[in-house]
């Protein structure tokens, strides 16, 4: 079997009779396609047409044959599947094309693994300086559970050591006294500094990592190396059909070089950028001067907000917040209480989690936002904040009118927990949501294990939202490492339809099985609904005439193929804005 590039089946076909009468003429036909359009208008087609940066025309190969030209070039794709490209709704590119630089993100399976990385990290680094580990979450180990500080002191006595699990942390006995944390150490609220019986730190800290001095990456890339980085990182998610993303934390050193790589012809995603605001904010009136600035551009530049600044390559998308805790990490605000747990150091039977803004400030501020401009979005994984959430979304409809908030389409970033009171308000105001099913597929045993099944029965009710006639959008939240299946948080598109489709957990077993969504709804998650959500749905999402050309080839009919081989998927091509971007091998 002989092996060649794809770019050599691309053939210019001679002119067709009937295409001479038509002034249009297109730059690129795809013909004998199983063309998936995601247009509810005209759901299948055998060819797509291209002009320049725009779908021309989506229809039969006669239909089709017309708009070839001598110049035209054209790929017959056998029988390949087309469709638009993939929109992943929750990624943190910026951050995560750097992650493995530095040596900073091994691929952690157990505490033991973690061990044996720290006894090599020390090995290397003189004693005092601090050892990093990053984004390696309890739920996803052997053990189950977050180690110890005596475990990380058997690791390494001599230097400090911080197991960053984003806003929980594990610190081993060096980091707590370079760090001066003591029994004595005030609380930092909403933050906690973990104590035994005794009073004695653990070495567990809830949003309290600040703490921690000088636990910071000695690492820092060039601006040129993270140019350099991103457009790697970019090309992979390319490789995968990815042609759009959410960046869903983006500051202005990152939006520049989103912008700058699109003047220069180097962006190969479309980037919809979330700005967020920093560090929970105590009073409402500290909260309002620390908003995103909108005209805070240097001179000639575009600004930084509100929502829709920007163009169809760089946009600036919601406003977000980091409303509550981790559900990885075991401070996800519940209604109920998690329970003790050896999984999170929980020992008090109370404990619901962690609500870092209060309504008195998350209010008058998210208000202060929609009066900006800014579409709204709230960081919220447990089942009680997005009831905190909906209560502001419905305190804006009151001062500001209900069509504000439906057209302005507030969402919900995570709502891994939904019941149907919130089902009601969210229907009500037109509530749409992000949705990480890889969460399901690498924690939902573990959560399972955690708060039980009849918590776990409201977990990711995707089934529900499409019945509900509401917007969710698929995304990862892609934050370390590259690889697409191994990622902390892996970006495999084909893996989260496949999770959606199959509920099944990377442990064993099936969670939530009535939730399970059908392949049209699979596909429209990971493609329209993401541009529907960021006011996109008129220039991409489906494949129809008047639409950017940002599409995909790939190797089998995913709406009829058995659905444990849709995790399977290999992308043949990626085209954005009508270039190809990503092309793999064939065979002939």
């Amino acid at each position: 079997m002989r092996f060649v590039c794809l770019a050599a089946i691309l053939l210019l076909l001679s002119p067709a009779g009937s295409f001479a009468q038509s002034t249009a003429q297109a730059d690129f036909v795809i013909t004998n396609a199983n063309v998936i359009t995601v247009n509810p208008q005209q759901k299948s087609a055998q060819a797509v047409a291209i002009q320049g940066n725009k779908i021309l025309f989506v229809g039969n190969n006669a239909e089709t044959a017309r708009l070839i030209s001598p110049k035209t070039r054209v790929l017959d794709a056998k029988g390949k599947t087309v469709m638009p490209g993939i929109y992943d709704g929750h990624v943190h590119s910026y951050r995560a094309s750097v992650s493995e630089s530095g040596g900073g993100a091994p691929l952690i399976h157990s505490i033991a693994e973690a061990q044996s990385w720290i006894r090599k990290q020390a090995a290397m680094k003189p004693e005092g300086s601090w050892i990093i580990l990053e984004r390696v979450y309890a739920s996803r180990l052997q053990e189950q559970r977050l180690p110890t500080r005596k475990e990380l002191d058997e690791a390494a006595p001599n230097n400090p050591v911080h197991w960053n699990s984003g806003p929980v942390s594990v610190a081993n006995s060096k980091a707590l006294e370079i760090s001066g944390i003591t029994r004595d150490t005030p609380q930092p609220a909403p933050g906690e500094i973990v104590k035994n019986a005794d009073g004695e730190p653990t070495g567990l800290l809830r949003n309290a990592a600040h703490l921690l001095k000088g636990a910071v990456s000695s690492y820092r890339p060039s601006a040129e190396e993270h140019r350099t980085a991103l457009k790697k990182l970019h090309s992979l998610y390319n490789q995968q059909g990815i042609t759009s993303i959410g960046e869903r934390r983006t500051d202005p050193e990152a939006i520049d070089l989103f912008r700058d790589l699109a003047k220069s012809g180097e962006l190969s995603v479309r980037v919809n950028c979330t700005r967020l605001v920093e560090s929970p904010p105590k009073t409402a009136d500290e909260a309002i001067k620390r908003l995103p600035g909108i005209t805070n551009a240097a001179p000639g530049k575009l600004a930084y907000g509100p929502t829709g600044v920007g163009d169809d390559w760089v946009r600036m998308g919601p406003l977000k917040l980091f409303l509550d805790g981790g559900m990885l990490i075991g401070t996800a605000y519940m209604r109920e209480p998690w329970g003790v747990s050896d999984m999170y150091q929980i020992t008090d039977p109370e404990y619901r989690g962690v609500l870092n803004v209060k309504p008195e400030v998350l209010n008058p501020l998210y208000l202060e936002a929609a009066k900006q401009g800014w579409q709204l979005t709230a960081h919220c994984t447990g089942d009680a904040s997005p009831g905190v959430l909906l209560d502001c979304y419905e305190h804006i409809a009151k001062e500001l009118g209900l069509e504000t908030v439906r057209n302005r389409r507030f969402q919900i970033t995570h709502a891994n927990f939904m019941d149907r009171e919130n089902f009601e308000r969210c229907r009500r105001m037109k509530i749409g949501a992000d949705i990480q099913p890889a969460w399901l597929y690498k924690d939902g045993a573990t959560l399972l294990k955690v708060l039980g099944e009849k918590r776990m029965e409201q977990f990711q009710p995707l089934r529900m939202w499409f019945r509900q006639g509401l917007y969710i959008g698929g995304g990862s939240d892609h934050m370390v490492q590259l690889d697409s299946i191994e990622s902390t948080n892996p970006w495999n598109p084909w893996l989260g339809m496949w999770i959606a489709l199959s509920r099944q957990t990377e442990r064993g077993g099936i969670l939530g099985r009535r939730q399970r969504i059908m392949r049209e709804q699979a596909i429209r998650f990971y493609t329209i609904n993401n541009a529907y959500l960021n006011h996109e749905e008129k220039v991409k999402g489906s494949l129809e005439p008047g639409k950017l050309a940002d599409l995909i080839v790939i190797d089998r009919d995913i709406l009829n193929c058995r659905v444990e081989d849709v995790r399977h998927t290999k992308v043949l091509m990626t085209m954005v804005d009508g270039k190809i971007v990503w092309q793999a091998e064939s065979t002939e």
